[in-house]
């Protein structure tokens, strides 16, 4: 568990904090909603698809930390790009999906993730880039009805 809080939480928060220092208004906007699509995408597949160390009785507790760091922070990441360095939107959300799938990747050839009932690589990065489309999208209602 303590691998799951360094590589998923301590280190994501830490570099992520240090480039989003100044830009406190994407974090405010985009963690909750981090959080809140990896929360609900992990408890589905924890009871269908997924497992990862270390095993407990209840896989989100295993699943804590990045459900509150690597995975909002790599999308406050990745809004910070096309929000702030005005990159295009869709390389963005392409290049973080496939950065966080690489990440899984290693990680199931390592042996901490499992996949069970048909799930693969393929599933795990539309599992990514569904969310940071989302965001994208919740990015584009957020600034139409707020900030005009």
């Amino acid at each position: 568990m303590l691998v799951n809080i360094i590589v998923g939480f301590v280190i994501p928060v830490i570099i992520g904090g240090w480039i989003l220092r100044r830009q406190f208004k994407i974090i405010f906007v985009y963690y909750p909603l981090g959080i809140a699509t990896s929360a609900c995408i992990n408890s589905v597949g924890f009871n269908f698809f997924w497992n990862i160390l270390p095993n407990t009785r209840n896989q989100s507790y295993a699943a804590l930390p990045m459900d509150l760091g690597i995975y909002p922070m790599a999308g406050c990441l990745m809004m910070y790009y096309i929000l702030v360095h005005k990159k295009k939107p869709w390389p963005s959300i392409l290049v973080a999906a496939a950065t966080l799938t690489l990440i899984e990747w290693i990680a199931k050839i390592m042996g901490h993730v499992v996949y069970f009932n048909g799930w693969n690589i393929f599933w795990t990065f539309c599992s990514y880039f569904l969310p940071f489309v989302l965001a994208y999208a919740y990015s584009k209602v957020f600034a139409h009805l707020f900030l005009k």
